[in-house]
């Protein structure tokens, strides 16, 4: 049984979190709660747990620090952070100091939480297997080098030790950098998270020494190396430099072998990198701020899309604060939602992240914020029409928020985002009229976004490529509606939100769907409404 403790400062959320699984059933134990770090120390030393799951903002002692804590005192307790939405740079932080994965507070669902700690456990178990042959044992302790090596270069980036402690630490393992200068590069695996998978290794250790033996064999034709990845996906490469002079430290010679390691990786691995470089040579005590700005540089891949290659002194001075998605906008977008107009919901989406695309200027993680708040727009949108929770659920393999807080570049935001307006509207679709065949739903989105035209059965018919008498049959068996009703009934559903939501005039409305005889329109409202056009816009005042 894997024991586990709840960190977080909200008693709903711990109770939340221990009621929504039957622990028992899928191998986990609930041994205790906390509501700061202090105290989590005093739960963990009395209950050994295997799992720790912690906020990141806490009183007395936060979750960085918890983290921090448990690595120094319990180097054998895994950690996993409970995040919001706003805290993504809390989040990397705690990556960094060695927490195995994070859940959003606002997502968190009982297969993802349960997903999250089978991954965990796994990483446990495979921990405590013991080597059985010498050559197991000689791989153990190739791979536990690299481990340790990477231990060292996480707590030196993290600020957790110091310029000699660092070199004294890889010293130890036989790795020497006190001497000499360095240029520092940042490379991050592009679409990390579908890497092994494209790679066709999908054993991830297999992957990463793979990945690694690729770089440092490149590498080694022009340079002496030392490689690490500091958190997933995410590597810090030292290029050793003996002569300043050297041309193989030149903006060129560098982008050159890069682009080289580039075309080796999807070669062998299907994969690509980005990289993000500082050629200032620097010694050693310099190596963790100059491995923040190759950081700050690979950015720039947000704006310019895979296999990235940014020098420090060419990457952009990113705006830190946040990213509005004005009242106008979505007063707009609301308009365009309520009209069912879904080209006209790209084109604001669109237009909004172009002009940010085209600026290159706002923190990548800012406009990531920005897409969330978007994307909740519509989902409140749906909301309001089926009033139940199960869009996402029922449509999405991966939670949205989850997808964008993480998206590589902007453009993946523009695409996703343009697929799931798409997949909006036919749930809405489907779920008003119950329509399974896609010529109807196809059908029904023509009607919803044409209102203002005259639709026939006949002109239906070539729409949907079906003949009238078959159309005819099949429509009312989908939707429980003859078609001439159906459409009556869609326009006068479409007069109502623009009576009520947008403040139209009876006759503004009529002609909004359509109807340019303002007492036909009143006698169809009535039918389809139950009350008249002016005694609703009454009630409604």
């Amino acid at each position: 049984m894997i024991k586990i403790v709840i960190v977080d400062d909200e008693l709903l959320i711990r109770v939340g979190i221990k009621s929504s699984l039957n622990w028992e059933d899928h191998g986990f134990e609930i041994v205790g709660q906390a509501e700061n770090g202090i105290k989590a120390i005093e739960v963990i030393e009395k209950t050994h747990p295997d799992i720790v799951l912690t906020d990141i903002k806490m009183p007395k002692m936060d979750g960085l620090e918890l983290i921090s804590e448990i690595r120094k005192r319990f180097p054998s307790i895994k950690t996993v952070v409970l995040s919001c939405l706003n805290e993504i740079d809390y989040v990397k932080k705690a990556m960094k100091l060695g927490a195995e994965d994070y859940i959003l507070k606002l997502s968190i669902e009982p297969e993802s939480l349960l997903e999250v700690l089978t991954k965990v456990r796994q990483v446990i178990e495979s921990e405590s297997n013991i080597p059985s042959t010498a050559k197991v044992v000689e791989e153990e302790l190739r791979v536990n080098h690299y481990v340790l090596k990477e231990d060292i270069y996480r707590k030196m980036v993290a600020g957790s030790i110091g310029p000699k402690d660092f070199v004294n630490e890889l010293c130890s393992l036989g790795i020497e950098i006190k001497t000499g200068t360095f240029a520092v590069l940042c490379g991050s695996i592009d679409d990390y998270s579908q890497a092994p998978a494209r790679s066709k290794m999908y054993d991830q250790y297999l992957f990463k020494f793979s990945f690694i033996n690729i770089l440092e064999e490149s590498l080694s034709k022009n340079y002496k190396c030392d490689i690490a990845e500091i958190y997933d996906g995410e590597y810090i490469i030292l290029l050793k430099c003996g002569d300043p002079q050297d041309a193989n430290f030149s903006k060129d010679a560098i982008s050159s072998c890069l682009k080289k390691i580039n075309n080796s990786l999807k070669k062998y691995l299907n994969i690509s990198i980005s990289f993000g470089i500082d050629t200032s040579l620097i010694e050693y005590t310099r190596i963790r701020e100059t491995f923040t700005k190759a950081s700050i540089a690979m950015k720039c891949k947000f704006y310019h899309g895979r296999e990235s290659i940014f020098f420090c002194d060419e990457s952009y001075n990113f705006i830190k604060k946040g990213i509005i998605f004005d009242n106008n906008n979505e007063k707009k977008l609301l308009e365009k939602l309520d009209d069912f107009d879904e080209t006209g919901v790209k084109a604001i989406i669109d237009e909004f992240f172009d002009k940010i695309a085209e600026l290159k200027t706002f923190e990548p993680d800012s406009v990531r914020m920005v897409s969330v708040e978007i994307c909740n727009s519509l989902i409140n949108f749906v909301k309001k029409f089926d009033g139940k929770d199960d869009f996402i659920s029922s449509n999405f393999s991966v939670h949205p928020f989850d997808f964008l807080i993480t998206a590589e570049t902007i453009y993946d935001i523009k695409q996703w985002f343009g697929e799931f307006v798409n997949t909006l509207y036919e749930h809405i679709y489907s779920w008003q009229h119950e329509a399974k065949r896609p010529e109807i739903i196809k059908l029904q989105k023509y009607i919803a976004e044409n209102i203002g035209e005259n639709i026939t059965l006949e002109k239906a018919s070539k729409i949907s490529n079906i003949s009238k008498c078959y159309l005819s049959s099949i429509f009312k068996k989908e939707t429980g509606d003859v078609f001439v009703d159906y459409v009556n009934k869609t326009k006068m559903e479409r007069a109502k939100i623009l009576i009520q939501q947008h403040g139209l005039k009876i006759y503004e409305a009529a002609n909004k769907v359509g109807i340019s005889d303002e007492s036909y329109f009143s006698k169809l409202f009535k039918k389809y409404m139950g009350v008249s056009p002016s005694k609703f816009q009454r009630a409604d005042k």
